[in-house]
């Protein structure tokens, strides 16, 4: 590790982004300092997350896989993943899910106590007296022209850095001095629709229970239902995390204090009118409440905001981006926001001598550039998990046909290809080695090239096949013969094509090889297969390729 050279960050916020963050600056030798609102750094929210391989292949960069991985030791959350519909019938089981995404991108996803991984990733670290806790951001002012930004914590402490990052949620106080600031020197830099306008469709329970054997260990499971759905996941332990999500009866629009908070009485209400939802065949949801160790009742904005930074301050992590937790990808996401800055500052400080400084130009080269990588990815991410939500508690008349004929039928490889994709655009460290462990799959910084849209080669499929169509119907004399009189009268040879050139060649190729067939002539037929030996290996491999679900729709598939 190097020794921190001179320009300090400043990170409000001692959670997933912001720990990680502090982990990678460490690693590069940079200055930084971790201010946590909470007393404790790992404190018990009752909050869960899960890892999956895009957030896990930077935790390995960092040193943390070994150690994440003996933590979830003979707790296995995705040997099987279910889908159950709102009777409790079982719609679909992938079985060895875990191996699937570790055959494919190298680790295997796990659900764990969130403050588990935030203990990690503290431990993680070598000079712990750069975070300190109960340190609260309560106010920031950018100073000029020294290049400073300087804040003030709720104890009245005062500090000062190069920049100043927000990882501090949703609820951020670094968003929300930034527009303050921002409105004071450039009113409508951030637009006032935006902190009006955030939707908040559903709210959620979200809690963790004793294990109950009614529940099958090494498992997770979603379960649909009619403005409202559940994920469920066993963890270390077998003890079993849990989220309700319940669909408002009228969105609610705005952040901050519009944004619904709920007493421990409402909480209880909630779960109270869904006691009786089939979570299985045997298993009901009144049963996981009734042995919570901990439950809370919170809103769930969506948004990924336009803008991220302003100055010498920037948002990342919830505080930038915010999804519905039903896909698993807020906390991944923060990850990949902190190793994207970090490459970007350890850019600039390569640049740089023994002394590293960051000015206003590399500063908003920094921060735009990162605006730039994450934002389309982040508001990606924030759409497939709406969609899920949207599916799975069958808001409209399509996700109720969806659910009902199109699910049960997904192959698991569909499944697991779905959320492989999410994943492959995943960025990484780009100054610490990635772990060599072995997957058949690619990331896309793994590849020679950044792939072509999966879209791109249906389009020219179809392209392809509606020239091919368009030049029949202007080629073909379709009324000279009727389809009967073709198919059973006349010889097809002489009407397949309008393009006379075309046609004589096909004749001649033809008709060399009709004397093959039918075994009028056995030494003709045999050259023909004999010949025809020549392209099996040609087609094996165009069948195997055509298998792959990545060529499917292209020219190739099957």
């Amino acid at each position: 590790m190097s020794s921190p050279k001179n320009a300090r960050v400043l990170i409000a916020g001692g959670s997933i982004a912001g720990l990680t963050l502090a982990n990678i600056l460490e690693q590069i030798g940079i200055d930084f300092l971790v201010l946590e609102k909470y007393k404790a750094i790992a404190p018990d929210v009752g909050a869960s997350i899960g890892i999956f391989p895009n957030g896990f292949r930077i935790l390995d960069q960092l040193g943390c896989h070994d150690t994440i991985k003996a933590l979830v030791d003979g707790a296995d959350s995705f040997e099987h993943m279910r889908m159950y519909d709102e009777r409790g019938n079982k719609v679909q089981d992938i079985a060895d899910a875990s191996q699937h995404f570790k055959n494919r991108l190298a680790y295997e996803p796990i659900f764990v106590d969130r403050q588990m991984i935030i203990q990690i990733l503290y431990d993680n670290l070598s000079d712990k007296s750069k975070v300190l806790t109960d340190k609260g951001v309560v106010h920031v002012q950018q100073q000029q022209p020294s290049g400073r930004v300087q804040v003030t914590t709720g104890d009245g402490s005062v500090y000062e850095g190069a920049i100043l990052v927000g990882a501090d949620g949703i609820h951020s106080t670094v968003r929300r001095e930034m527009w303050r600031i921002a409105d004071e020197v450039h009113p409508g830099h951030f637009p006032l629709s935006e902190r009006t306008a955030t939707p908040t469709g559903y709210r959620c329970i979200f809690g963790i229970s004793k294990p109950n054997e009614r529940f099958p260990k090494y498992s997770s499971q979603n379960v649909m239902g009619n403005g409202c759905s559940y994920l469920i996941s066993t963890g270390p332990n077998h003890r079993i995390y849990w989220f309700l999500f319940k669909k408002l009866s009228t969105t609610v629009h705005g952040l901050y204090e519009k944004v619904p908070r709920y007493t421990e009485t409402e909480r209880d209400a909630l779960a109270a009118e869904h006691a009786d939802d089939p979570l299985n065949d045997t298993l009901r949801f009144g049963d996981l409440y009734e042995s919570r160790t901990t439950a809370t009742l919170q809103a769930l904005p969506e948004v990924v905001f336009s803008k991220w930074h302003y100055g010498r301050i920037i948002t990342i992590g919830d505080a930038a981006h915010k999804f519905n937790p039903i896909g698993g990808q807020g906390g991944n996401s923060a990850i990949e926001d902190s190793a994207v800055l970090a490459n970007l500052i350890h850019e600039v400080n390569k640049s740089q001598g023994s002394v590293f400084s960051l000015t206003d130009a590399n500063l908003a080269c920094i921060f735009e550039k990162l605006h730039s990588l994450r934002h389309g990815r982040a508001a990606s991410l924030m759409k497939a998990s709406h969609d899920l939500q949207s599916l799975q508690a069958k808001e409209t008349f399509l996700t109720r046909l969806v659910a009902k004929w199109l699910i049960p039928g997904s192959s698991a490889d569909s499944v697991l290809e779905m959320l492989s994709t999410n994943m492959r655009p995943a960025p990484r460290l780009n100054m610490v080695p990635v772990p060599d462990r072995q997957h058949a799959d690619l990331y896309n910084d793994e590849r020679p090239a950044e792939p072509l849209s999966s879209a791109m080669p249906r389009f020219f499929t179809y392209g392809v096949f509606a020239c091919l169509i368009g030049i029949a119907f202007l080629t073909m004399n379709w009324t000279a013969y009727p389809l009967s009189r073709i198919t059973l009268e006349v010889a097809p040879k002489a009407y397949s094509t309008g393009v006379q050139s075309f046609r004589h060649t096909l004749n001649l190729v033809f008709l060399k090889l009709a004397g093959g067939t039918g075994w009028v002539d056995v030494g003709h037929t045999l050259q023909l297969l004999y010949l025809l030996l020549f392209l099996t290996p040609v087609m094996l491999i165009w069948y195997i390729e055509a298998n792959r679900h990545e060529s499917r729709g292209t020219l190739i598939s099957r």
